[in-house]
């Protein structure tokens, strides 16, 4: 029986993702002008941050990733409230889910900084017992280890968890960690070329209202 959800952060309980792309965008187009295509940068969209910055420095010939790192920081700490919009039931939907006895973490492979600000900004950091970001670990998603982590901290077993997002990365660090991969759908309908989830749904409404009828039942 599921026990435990860990939510990904942007463009599953944030939408978010064009406020996310533009300060990416920026960063890059400071430093690689026209080396990255707003196209390639959606299909990234997920991947670690700072894997991604790394990938610029390099297109940049800088060779400390740390410069292009304080960059994005500074124009996200500018944006930020651009970040910071929920999507439609999510509040409401993690208090249900939250009532009805699911321990709920996030897991993101966002900087914590950011992280706790847009929970906090969003009403919805007391919502959660644990957060995962991807300064708290070695290897961000699609890597096991933020998953595994979380699990650790609430004291669950792979086979009574469930991450809920909305890319690739996000599936991968799913199955990586063994856990039951859903998948959001906020922005269409994806091509899995990777792995599969093992669960889509179109919104937030109704994952939770699965999940509700999962716990009333006794189990998934």
């Amino acid at each position: 029986m599921i026990q435990a959800l860990l939510f990904d952060l942007d463009g599953t309980l944030l939408d978010s993702r064009d406020a996310v792309i533009d300060a990416v965008a920026y960063t890059a187009e400071e430093y690689a002008p026209g080396h990255f295509s707003r196209e390639e940068l959606l299909a990234r969209f997920g991947e670690s941050f700072d894997d991604f910055l790394a990938t610029v420095a390099q297109a940049a010939g800088v060779p400390d990733k740390q410069e292009v790192l304080e960059k994005y920081f500074a124009y996200v700490r500018e944006n930020h409230a651009r970040h910071v919009r929920l999507f439609p039931y999510v509040k409401e939907g993690l208090e249900k889910l939250k009532q009805a006895g699911y321990q709920l973490a996030v897991v993101t492979n966002k900087q914590r900084e950011f992280a706790l600000t847009g929970l906090k900004q969003a009403g919805i950091d007391k919502l959660f017992e644990v957060v995962v970001a991807v300064d708290d670990v070695a290897k961000g998603k699609p890597s096991a280890e933020p998953v595994c982590k979380a699990l650790a901290s609430m004291g669950r077993r792979p086979e009574q968890a469930m991450m809920v997002g909305d890319s690739r990365y996000d599936v991968l660090a799913a199955v990586a960690g063994g856990v039951s991969s859903v998948v959001l759908e906020w922005y269409g309908q994806e091509e899995w070329l990777y792995a599969t989830p093992d669960y889509r749904y179109a919104d937030f409404e109704s994952f939770v209202t699965d999940m509700m009828a999962a716990k009333a039942q006794g189990g998934r």
